[in-house]
């Protein structure tokens, strides 16, 4: 309650200071002259005279008002009002102590004559403009310092949000897909191309809802939910070239270097990262290997939270390089003709020490398994991608992709466990392993689709095909040596000297058909009730192949001999074809500028057809069986939008699909050196069939210009399996269990989440925005134990609120709050229940003391409280000082991680019958010093040519 109380406080506290600020504001409607009709998305901005200054702008709504918030008094301003094919319209005005709102009524724009010249140009820019249906700003009218970036400019614009995870927002929704130029910049993430592109290179942003021009039937198409920003950049700026060189060395031998370098042109980007530390940050793969390297990152909130939060110690070597190039200078992000290459070496080392508790409800006695372990893994591997896309404006469009994965990983266990029954140890187990395993994957996919941008003369041409296929490989070496001591049972103890050969090999191939012309094709020219049919045929072909060459030491020959049980080959080759046929039917309404709605009800009537062969060297695991079942799907998707008030997305979907029991589950092998879990198979299980139905939910603003923004959504999914296959657990006197695998009915789960997003945008820099997301899920599984009855049940909840207040370039705290709880009851003999928590209080704050110097500060409070009632509380404090100069592209960072000492890493888990408490090791404090250096160069250095003449408004 104190830590609510806290936080509510910090909160009010920003909001309610700046409320009190004397400010005023002005509101007006603006016309049409001529036709006396209101001009909805006309640019007003408000500028000082003094300087020309922008102080506000906004965008009129859809009745042509708006209202200007904010506005200092007692000083001269002037209003500047421009609309597409209008002429310019400029107002003066004082605000003073007694007149602090003026309301300007209706305000009346004369249209342009045909071939009118303008008789005065404005001085002053308008910040942002509605061309079309499209949002356009303008970087010249933002008074910003030389180091500005994209980001900068976005956290000054009214409706769009930059959230603390660097996504952003527009009017609520999503900004899905950020172009530079109309191309994915190095990825397509958007912090690559918001954190690192300045300010003086744009020559505009634009923000439009994409739709997919693909699409045969445009007045069916359901109007995308998602926002599309794509960066026009300055001709002279259409090459350039950025990145950032960085070392840093700390106590207790802690150490972290990167290098990034990034260049583009109008076809080409290439960008190559590498980096070094044992500090346990995880970039260094894919795009995040970029990311984590942005020019404006280090202004961001400091992610440190926690800081070093995995498990153990890692040491990371990376390298990545990215190549992408367009065959065409089109800046269409609708039509693209281009290729992307990308390779990753990644290389780890990583140690962890672990103490387990699990306790295990049985009859009516607790048995506890406590194991302390140490695991020392090393792992390297590299990685080719390859991208090819084509989308034409008139053609098929193709898609083609190919990964490609090879490694290396070597793995040395060291474990002992000790079972106790309520408090008497009953047995004890140790074990050593290693093993060395090297692997390589190939995988590929792809479509292919018809397309004439809507203007296909025989629908009966449209179809698209999916394919994919892939290849897969490894060879592991591994020995293991086990030790069991029995407290209870006269068995003499044992011990197990095993070494393994094992490989594996793997083919799988697929392809998808669907033949939307299906239709057309029966019926001809008739509608069919505007039902639309698609004719779906789907393909897939899998076989692994398993060779295990199994020794045994044997103590009287001094040597190792093969042992007939484990030794075997395996292959299993799955086949599945499901032919099906898909009905669809839309509805949609719209009124220009007032409302539009899209419903649409699909159902896909598909047949399953399984056949799985097994070949074995083990003659009773040689077996071949075949399925068929009926797999229908249904949908219903709905869309409706009032026009710059609000949208809203909801589907539901039903499915059923069949699962049979796996080899291993019918006939498993049995390892004699897992000691405290063996699984009995039953070759007459039958195979489960699931039927679940999930719903869909998301509502958000689509005002503009307003301060206030929010998006709310949910999911439920509930789901039951026939023939579920669970267990029935039986217990020896020193702790081992047996698992026998059984066919239950009236298994069943469901869950869901809830979550909002609000930002308020005080003033044109101040912003505080919420995020809160709630989680729950829950099973009933019915199983048994020691043969008698024992249905398990799993409740858990989880609720999270992040609070962020930023004053744009000078101040942002964020606080936040976790709650999770985890309940298990088992219905048998004593109704046995385990609870576990975990609550987490997070606090960040970064200060910008000037433009040079920034100061951070973080802490993760946590309380963690096991099904046993005990409590581990943790509070991790970091902080860091950053120092920037040489015009910001270099920097100098003092960091301090876990200034109380008290970092660990705990994990409490639930399930079935047992609870498990799980502490590893961790980083530990440490101070460190790091220098990092930004090269940037934008365009060539022939100067850019003089800007248009200006002229004066009077």
């Amino acid at each position: 309650m104190k830590i609510t109380t806290f936080i509510g406080l910090l909160l009010i506290l920003p909001y309610w200071a700046f409320t009190q600020k004397n400010t005023g504001s002005i509101k007006g409607v603006i016309y049409d002259t001529v036709n006396d009709y209101a001009l909805q998305s006309a640019s007003v901005s408000v500028f000082k005279q003094a300087d020309s200054s922008i102080v506000e702008f906004q965008l009129s709504n859809t009745m042509g008002e708006f209202e200007i918030r904010n506005l200092p008094i007692k000083a001269n301003l002037y209003m500047v009002i421009t609309h597409a094919g209008y002429r310019t319209l400029v107002k003066s005005f004082l605000l003073d102590s007694l007149t602090t709102i003026h309301d300007f009524k209706k305000l009346s724009m004369l249209q342009k004559a045909e071939n009118e010249l303008e008789e005065v140009v404005i001085k002053v820019i308008q910040p942002v403009r509605m061309n079309g249906d499209t949002l356009e700003i303008n970087p010249e009218a933002f008074k910003l310092d030389s180091g500005a970036v994209v980001e900068d400019m976005l956290m000054r614009v009214p409706g769009l949000t930059v959230w603390g995870d660097g996504t952003i927002t527009m009017n609520g929704k999503p900004l899905d897909k950020v172009f530079v130029n109309g191309k994915p910049f190095f990825g397509g993430a958007t912090q690559t191309a918001t954190q690192n592109l300045p300010k003086n290179a744009i020559e505009k942003i634009q923000i439009y809802q994409e739709k997919d021009y693909s699409k045969l039937k445009q007045s069916d198409e359901k109007p995308d939910s998602l926002y599309t920003m794509n960066i026009k950049l300055k001709e002279d700026k259409n090459k350039g070239i950025f990145g950032k060189v960085g070392a840093g060395y700390g106590t207790d031998d802690r150490y972290t270097g990167d290098g990034v370098m990034q260049f583009y042109n109008k076809r080409t980007q290439a960008g190559i990262a590498t980096g070094i530390n044992n500090i346990n940050k995880e970039e260094g793969t894919g795009e995040n290997a970029f990311l984590a390297s942005t020019f404006k990152n280090s202004f961001m909130i400091f992610w440190g939270g926690r800081g070093g939060a995995s498990s153990g110690i890692t040491r990371r070597t990376y390298a990545n390089l990215k190549v992408q190039h367009s065959f065409t200078d089109s800046d269409n992000s609708q039509f693209y003709n281009r290729i992307t290459n990308d390779y990753g070496h990644l290389n780890t080392v990583k140690n962890v020490n672990t103490h387990t508790t699990n306790v295990i409800n049985i009859d009516n006695y607790k048995q506890s398994n406590i194991t302390e372990s140490n695991n020392v893994s090393k792992n390297t591997s590299n990685s080719i991608k390859l991208l090819y896309e084509n989308r034409k404006q008139y053609g098929n469009f193709v898609n083609i992709s190919a990964n490609y994965t090879n490694s290396y990983n070597t793995s040395n266990d060291q474990s002992s466990t000790i079972a106790l029954r309520n408090e008497t140890a009953t047995s004890n187990s140790f074990n050593t392993s290693s093993s060395a395993t090297a692997s390589n994957n190939l995988n590929f996919f792809g479509f292919m689709q018809s397309n004439n941008a809507g203007q296909l003369k025989d629908p009966r041409n449209n179809f698209m095909i999916h394919f994919g296929g892939g290849y897969n490989n490894s060879r592991s070496n591994s020995n293991t040596v086990s030790r069991f001591v029995s407290f209870i049972d006269t068995i003499p103890s044992d011990l197990i000297n095993r070494r393994y050969l094992i490989t594996n090999t793997g083919y799988n191939a697929n392809i998808s058909f669907n033949y939307d012309g299906f239709k057309n094709l029966i019926f001809g020219i008739y509608n069919f009730f505007n039902i639309d049919m698609s004719l779906q045929n789907e393909l897939s072909i899998n076989r692994n192949e398993m060779n295990a060459v199994v020794n045994d030491f044997d103590t009287l020959t001094g040597g190792y001999m093969q042992n007939e049980l484990l030794t075997n080959k395996n292959a299993v080759t799955d086949f599945n074809y499901w032919p099906g046929l898909r009905l669809s039917k839309s509805f949609n309404k719209s009124v220009w500028e007032k409302y539009n709605y899209w419903v649409n009800f699909s159902a896909e009537l598909k047949q399953q057809f399984l056949s799985q062969k097994n070949e074995s060297s083990i003659h009773f695991r040689n077996i071949d069986r075949s399925f068929s079942t009926f797999t229908p799907s249904v949908s219903i998707s709905f869309s409706y939008s009032k026009v710059r008030l609000f949208d809203i997305r909801s589907n539901i979907w039903a499915n059923s699909g069949l699962r049979p029991p796996g080899i291993d589950q019918l006939y498993p092998i049995v390892d004699s050196t897992n000691r405290y879990n063996i699984t009995a198979g039953n070759p007459n299980l039958k195979a489960s069939v699931s039927r679940s139905i999930s719903w869909d939910f998301r509502i958000n603003s689509s005002k503009p210009n307003v301060k206030n923004n929010y998006t709310a959504s949910f999911n439920i999914n509930v789901n039951n399996t026939a023939n579920a296959i669970s267990d029935n657990l039986v217990y020896d006197s020193s702790g081992r269990s047996i698992r026998y695998l059984i066919n239950v009915n009236g298994q069943k789960g469901g869950g869901g989440n809830f979550s909002t997003r609000f930002s308020r945008k005080l003033n044109k820099l101040n912003t505080l925005s919420i995020d809160t997301r709630t989680s729950f899920n829950t099973s009933i599984r019915p199983g048994f134990i020691n043969y008698a009855n024992a249905t398990f049940t799993n409740n858990s909840v989880s609720n999270n609120i992040n609070a962020t207040y930023s004053l744009t370039d000078k101040f942002n705290i964020m606080l936040g709050q976790t709650i999770s709880n985890n309940r298990n009851k088992q219905k048998g003999n004593d109704n046995a229940a385990s609870l576990i928590r975990n609550y987490t209080t997070s606090g960040n704050i970064n200060y910008f003391a000037t433009k040079k110097l920034s100061l951070n500060t973080s802490v993760n409070y946590q309380n963690n409280i096991a099904a046993n009632g005990s409590s581990v509380k943790v509070n991790i404090w970091n902080a860091n000082a950053t120092y920037r100069f040489m015009q910001q592209k270099a920097e100098i960072r003092l960091s301090a991680f876990d200034l109380l000492r008290q970092n660990q890493n705990i994990t409490n888990f639930v399930r079935e019958n047992w609870a498990a408490t799980t502490i590893t090791n961790g980083l530990q404090q440490y101070y460190m010093i790091t220098f990092s250096f930004y090269p940037r160069k934008f365009g060539s250095n022939r100067p850019a040519p003089p800007p248009p003449p200006v002229m004066m408004v009077y």
